[in-house]
């Protein structure tokens, strides 16, 4: 970049990942506090509580006690150099806590206005919220034996604001060398490194979400359920149905009424709730007596689930099922995207529009979904094949199998073929069979048996990934139907067939061929190079298939079908193509630029727009193969 002015109110890149250009592997962003969500009861992403805990040099603190703010380790700082040493604060005859805080909370004080923060009285957790107030810049603490909030807190001690001001740090102890009182002063500490990360010397990992549900019975006993996060009902009926409102968390699991009539209301009576419900020891040893709860009524008689009826696979047998998955997922994507352009629908709903073109673009809209869901299944299925050392499968299979073989065709969505779809997504009734079927079966061998993958829980995650999302394309091309189903075919079809062979039907055409062969080819290296790829070439793909819809929608208005014409090096000896992938991708760059150059000549205002606005986006493409291969012919890099 040039070197200019720093513009104001610039925001800089504090932090390693951010300076990155691309993702990389580790937390995810939301677990940095610079970039995170805390909420300490019990914690989102992570605990600020567990941050501040070092908030001065050399001491660590606990925040989490209703006595105080207790200290609980020594280790260096002002606190060592003043001679406070671990022992003291192991003593349990005297136990060292904060009694007292000073240090600019807001912008506009200055040094001499810092307010003194007195802690007597404050439970730790009010302590914190002081403590968390603190801006950086020099702090004096006031610590004592005993608990902070029974104590006489800056009585003790006098001013300790000019104690600040000066640096009059000190440690007093009695005849016999115990400890009375101490007043350490120190800039608040840092809590990034230079590299702006979270310092290693002061936090261990795993430190900052220590106490996020941990255990898992806190956050499931405290929340209610009018809280957005909670697991659990607040009030069931009995099985039966004869008491119609019962306390869940009730220690005696006899029906009983729950008396609360404002049971559901945050805060309602809780002190003398806590007295009927689990206690947190009692949630941690008991809490499988809880029963199930199906339509608002505990209900046991499911009973305890019996070992897994699936055989796992070898590891062989994995590979080849994702292999073979890679190319239904690529099937599925496209039968779904031309049964999207089938429906006569704008690409846009314009202001305005009919009721009738409201729904087609509805169902429209949910097709294209599931069809986009299906590419995101061809990418994680090709990073659990690159996870297992495997090469990218971009080939597309010629039959899909779901109770019966079905050929791969474009379809228009026919009430037939919209049947079709719902019945290849719905939920299989036997393990194994089916897409969903093997995704399950491949779930459960990677869980089972870890010792076959290095990487198991990356690869179940993935595939549990695709097995969620299976259960909302159901539910889609369920609502599809729904849609659809006041209007006749030749209401909400187009009637899409080859065209007339007019000069920009046959450009848009060759136009989309290319697109998608570009799309394939560009999808090849990047599945190899995973997060090494920096994320170009997933954004250069993106882009060639938004330039590939608008293609197709153009095609389907003007009753022209997509034809999705697969590339020469798919459909060749071993459907991957090889060394010659790259040169043959940089040749449908170029086809592509060409139909640009040809639908340009032909003068319409609204070609010459499209064509030079996508001529940009493939030019760019071109520029970052030579990037990514240095011109060469090998598209893997």
């Amino acid at each position: 970049m040039p070197d200019l002015p720093t513009p104001e109110g610039k925001i800089f890149p504090r932090n390693l990942t951010a300076r990155a250009d691309h993702v990389v592997r580790g937390n995810p962003a939301g677990s940095r506090p610079e970039s995170g969500v805390d909420n300490c009861f019990p914690g989102l992403e992570f605990d600020q509580r567990n941050l501040d805990k070092a908030f001065f040099p050399g001491l660590t603190v606990d925040f989490q006690r209703r006595s105080g703010s207790k200290v609980l380790a020594v280790h260096g700082g002002a606190a060592a150099e003043l001679g406070l040493t671990q022992a003291d604060v192991d003593d349990p005859d005297s136990p060292l806590y904060i009694w007292g805080l000073c240090g600019r909370t807001t912008v506009d004080q200055t040094e001499f206005s810092a307010p003194v923060i007195d802690c007597a009285g404050l439970d730790g957790l009010d302590v914190w919220r002081r403590v968390h107030d603190l801006l950086p810049g020099r702090i004096a603490v006031l610590l004592g034996p005993g608990p902070g909030a029974s104590s006489e807190g800056t009585l003790a001690v006098g001013d300790l604001g000019a104690l600040r001001r000066n640096d009059a740090g000190f440690v007093r102890r009695g005849p016999s060398g115990g400890f009375e009182l101490a007043v350490l002063v120190a800039e608040r500490a840092r809590y990034l490194d230079e590299d702006g990360v979270i310092d290693p010397g002061t936090y261990r990992p795993g430190d900052l979400t220590r106490s996020l549900c941990a255990p898992w019975q806190y956050d499931f006993r405290d929340c209610g359920c009018w809280y957005w996060a909670a697991s659990k009902p607040d009030v069931t009926s009995s099985a039966d149905g004869g008491v119609a409102q019962m306390n869940f968390l009730r220690r005696d699991r006899r029906p009983a009424a729950d008396l609360d009539s404002d049971a559901t209301e945050p805060g309602s009576n809780r002190g003398r709730r806590t007295l009927l419900e689990f206690t947190y020891p009692g949630l941690i040893s008991d809490w499988e007596v809880l029963p199930v709860v199906l339509n608002d009524r505990e209900d046991d008689a499911l009973g305890t689930p019996g070992p897994s009826p699936v055989r796992p696979l070898d590891r062989a047998r994995v590979i080849e099922e994702l292999k073979r998955l890679a190319t239904v997922e690529h099937a599925l994507c496209v039968e779904y995207l031309f049964a999207h352009y089938s429906l006569n629908a704008p690409l846009e709903l314009p202001e305005g529009a009919s009721a009738q073109t409201t729904l087609i673009h509805t169902a429209a809209a949910e097709v294209f979904a599931v069809a986009v869901d299906e590419m995101r299944h061809l990418r994680w299925v090709n990073e659990a094949l690159g996870t297992l050392g495997e090469p990218a499968v971009l080939g597309r299979a010629a039959e899909i199998e779901r109770d019966g073989v079905h050929p791969f065709a474009l379809r228009p969505l026919t009430a037939e073929q919209l049947q079709w779809f719902i019945d290849v997504e719905a939920p299989s009734q036997e393990v194994g069979t089916g897409i969903d079927g093997m995704y399950v079966q491949l779930h459960e061998t990677l869980v089972r048996k870890p010792e076959l993958f290095a990487e198991s829980d990356r690869l179940a995650h993935l595939v549990k990934l695709i097995i969620d999302e299976g259960g909302d394309h159901f539910r889609r091309f369920t609502a599809v139907r729904s849609h659809l189903a006041a209007l006749t075919e030749q209401q909400y079809l187009r009637d899409l067939g080859p065209g007339s062979g007019t000069p920009l039907q046959t450009h848009l055409l060759t136009l989309s061929d290319q697109y998608y062969a570009l799309l394939l080819g560009m999808l090849r290296p990047t599945f190899g190079l995973g997060d090494r790829a920096g994320g170009v070439l997933i954004e250069q793909s993106r882009r060639t298939m938004t330039n590939l819809h608008e293609i197709n929608h153009i095609l389907a208005a003007g009753g022209v079908a997509p034809r999705f014409t697969l590339p020469a090096w798919l459909t060749g000896p071993g459907g991957q193509g090889g060394a010659a992938v790259g040169q043959l991708t940089r040749a449908a760059a170029l086809a592509a630029i060409r139909a640009h150059e040809a639908i340009f000549a032909l003068g319409s205002p609204g070609a010459r727009a499209l064509a030079t606005r996508h001529r940009v986006d493939v030019e760019a493409l071109l520029a970052v193969l030579t990037m990514h291969d240095g011109g060469g012919a090998d598209g893997d890099g």
